[in-house]
C-alpha cells in the first residue's frame, strides 16, 4: 500500500500558486472612470485622504479604496448609485451625463439652472434690504439702491415667466412674484379700503 509523504504533497504545488482569473496585461480606464475619480478628488484637497471618504461611502477595505482612486478597478454600478445620491450627486451626474444631450437631461438643467438663478436674486434682494434699513443715505445712494431693487425685481419676473413656460409655476404666481399683487393690496388700504 503506498504511503503518501508530506514531500510529495509539497511537490504538488512546487511551481506556486495560480491565480484562477487572468489579469489583463495592461487595463486602460475609461474616460468616464478618470473623470469620476478626478472629480472626487476634486473635492478632497491635498493632505486629505479621499480613499477614507470611499471606504466610508462604498463600504470598501482600504486597498480596494486606493485601486479605484488609482482607476485600476472600475466603480461598480452600486458605487454610482452612492455618489449621484450624495449631497454632491448632481455633479456626479453632469459628469455622467458627458455630452449627451437627450430631451430629459436640457430640460433638468434648464430648470436648475433657473432655480440656482432665482436663488441668487433672492440672496440679492437680502443683501439690498440690508442696505436700505441700515444706517441713511444720501440721495444719490438711495436712487442706485432703489435702481437695484428694481432690477432684481424685472430679473426675479422674468425668470418667474421662464418657469411658467416650462410649467412649474402656474401664471398668478408670476404677478404674485413681481408684487403686483401685493401691490394693490397695499394700494386698497391706504385709499381706506377693507382691512
Amino acid at each position: 500500500m503506498p504511503r503518501a509523504s508530506a514531500t510529495t504533497a509539497d511537490l504538488a504545488n512546487f511551481g506556486g500558486a495560480e491565480t484562477c482569473t487572468p489579469q489583463p496585461k495592461k487595463y486602460t480606464p475609461s474616460d468616464l472612470q478618470v473623470a469620476i475619480t478626478k472629480l472626487i478628488k476634486a473635492k478632497f484637497p491635498a493632505g486629505t485622504k479621499a480613499w477614507a471618504y470611499l471606504m466610508e461611502a462604498f463600504d470598501l477595505k482600504e486597498r480596494a479604496a486606493k485601486h479605484r482612486l488609482s482607476n485600476s478597478v472600475s466603480y461598480t454600478i452600486e458605487e454610482l448609485q452612492a455618489l449621484i445620491q450624495g449631497e454632491d450627486g448632481f455633479e456626479y451626474l453632469q459628469t455622467l451625463m458627458a455630452d449627451a444631450e437627450p430631451k430629459w437631461w436640457w430640460w433638468a438643467k434648464r430648470v436648475i439652472a433657473t432655480a440656482e438663478r432665482r436663488r441668487m436674486a433672492a440672496e440679492l434682494d437680502q443683501e439690498i434690504l440690508k442696505l436700505e434699513t441700515s444706517r441713511p443715505a444720501d440721495t444719490g445712494a438711495r436712487r442706485r439702491i432703489k435702481g437695484d431693487l428694481d432690477a432684481s425685481k424685472s430679473l426675479g419676473a422674468k425668470f418667474a415667466r421662464a418657469e411658467t413656460t416650462l410649467g412649474l409655476l402656474d401664471s398668478y404666481s408670476n404677478r404674485a412674484s413681481t408684487g403686483a399683487m401685493a401691490q394693490t393690496q397695499a394700494q386698497t388700504q391706504g385709499r381706506g379700503g377693507r382691512r
